[in-house]
């Protein structure tokens, strides 16, 4: 499970270039080293690794946290790639309700991401403001913000290797403000590439955390999902051996999905929020 560790303490080695609107009301501000994420009292954690569901007999990888889809294969991946409109989030004043698109590279089979994206969450002191960050993570360290987006904005959000660094750019192509961020990571595997709707983790001040409920975005496509492997060039996630994922509530006997993806077309899908769900408690 995901535990807030220093870059230092993950072995990870941080050199960022940020541009944009730093900080969010109610958040910490931007930090180029990776200072975790606060909303009130919350240290939040877009992205990290996926919780699977184990025991049951589908077609699709069954998670917790995650949906969309995973490319896997022998050969180290060394690129992810996708556009996508921020979607709006309903806020009936619920809190602890969060929604995040994003992209990485490992986290599917390792126990590492390297990954950028964005993040909604209904916040203000009644769970009824809207709120949207962008931010980036080189997990098992924290996530950090960047800067804010609105709902409606075009995000390109991408992960690189090369030369032994990852680099994670991110450009919101309507108000044209960007970032990209380079570390090293002694313990990545690049094993899979992710394209991924999430509910976040959630810590409060005391250490223990769970799983958020999902945000209602309504409908979010990420399109242009490409990625490359060392030797080869880039292709659609439908060029790969993929795993769709689905996210669920488990159930005594089963569990219940609180997103619908579709199948992919060339490079794109879609997903179509179905339910909140419950806050799940986690360990770690």
């Amino acid at each position: 499970m995901k535990r807030l560790l220093s870059l230092a303490a993950a072995g990870l080695m941080c050199g960022a270039t940020v541009v944009g609107a730093p900080g969010v009301a109610g958040a910490s501000s931007t930090h180029s080293h990776g200072t975790p994420m606060h909303v009130g009292h919350m240290t939040v954690q877009p992205g990290g690794l996926i919780n699977r569901v184990s025991g049951f007999s589908t077609s699709t990888t069954v998670s917790e946290n995650w949906s969309g889809f995973g490319a896997l294969g022998a050969k180290k991946y060394n690129y992810v790639h996708s556009t996508f409109v921020q979607p709006a989030v309903t806020c009936p004043g619920i809190k602890n309700q969060y929604t995040s698109n994003w992209v990485g590279i490992d986290g599917f089979r390792d126990q590492t991401v390297e990954q950028d994206g964005t993040f909604a969450f209904c916040g203000g002191a009644t769970g009824t403001t809207p709120r949207y960050v962008a931010w980036y993570e080189m997990f098992p360290g924290p996530s950090a913000l960047v800067y804010n987006v609105k709902p409606g904005d075009i995000m390109d959000v991408s992960v690189r290797y090369a030369s032994g660094k990852f680099t994670m750019t991110e450009t919101d192509l309507t108000s044209g403000k960007t970032f990209s961020v380079s570390a090293k990571n002694k313990n990545a595997e690049r094993n899979s590439a992710e394209w991924i709707v999430e509910r976040p983790e959630l810590c409060n001040a005391s250490g223990k955390c769970f799983l958020a409920e999902l945000a209602n975005f309504k409908n979010t496509m990420l399109s242009g999902a490409t990625a490359s492997v060392d030797g080869s060039p880039v292709k659609n996630v439908a060029g790969f051996a993929n795993s769709p994922i689905d996210m669920v509530d488990p159930l005594h006997r089963g569990f219940v999905s609180l997103d619908t993806v579709s199948p992919l077309s060339g490079p794109s899908f879609s997903a179509t929020w179905d339910r909140h769900g419950n806050i799940l408690p986690i360990s770690g």
